[in-house]
């Protein structure tokens, strides 16, 4: 419930700030945080503190409230038209046309899924480059954890980066995409790149 809550203890606790507001270090890779990321994470935080006082939901309402969330799967493309990048920091993609979205637990603001409970789910991410000076690094992070490296040198030819994982979740880890800086990716109204995810089994 407590989703921006963890999205700051996560950027507070797990990485080391170079600047206060836009920017993380994780590993030797800086990942930096567009403005509107920002914005989101500070909306949530004050949605999650007003929301302590309210009033207790009835048993009915959070049985169909945790009967929603039983289901997770979701399918995002990135809505992009064009290159994107070369940058000088690694940056969280954002994938943000949906294509299929059950149980609402990826922002499309911030690129991030959160784990509505503990489970186990696998990812799964398809990047496009095309570029014959721009290499394209793609990497899946669960919380400030690489995951793993997905790295094609340019050839001046279309190049998927793909990755997947399996994963053992807690409730409210964080999983999301990030392209490396000096990184370029290219996308179309045919969604090469997307990012998906799913529930296998709760724990």
């Amino acid at each position: 419930m407590r989703v921006s809550v963890v999205l700051l203890w996560f950027c507070l606790s797990c990485v080391q700030l170079q600047r206060a507001d836009d920017q993380l270090i994780v590993g030797d890779e800086k990942i930096e945080f567009t403005q509107s990321q920002i914005e989101v994470l500070k909306k949530h935080n004050t949605v999650v503190e007003g929301s302590a006082d309210s009033t207790e939901l009835s048993a009915e309402a959070l049985g169909e409230e945790d009967s929603n969330r039983q289901k997770v799967a979701f399918l995002y493309a990135s809505g992009r038209n064009g290159y994107f990048g070369p940058h000088s920091t690694g940056l969280i993609l954002a994938f943000r046309r949906r294509i299929t979205d059950v149980g609402r637990a990826y922002n499309t603001v911030t690129g991030v899924f959160t784990a509505p409970f503990r489970g186990v789910y696998y990812f799964r991410f398809n990047v496009l480059g095309s570029s014959s000076s721009n290499r394209l690094a793609v990497c899946l992070y669960k919380n400030h954890q690489k995951i793993l490296d997905v790295t094609e040198y340019p050839k001046g030819q279309y190049e998927y980066a793909v990755g997947g994982a399996t994963l053992l979740l807690q409730k409210d880890d964080h999983v999301y995409v990030a392209l490396r800086r000096n990184s370029q990716m290219y996308d179309n109204s045919d969604n090469h790149c997307t990012f998906t995810g799913f529930l296998l089994f709760r724990m």
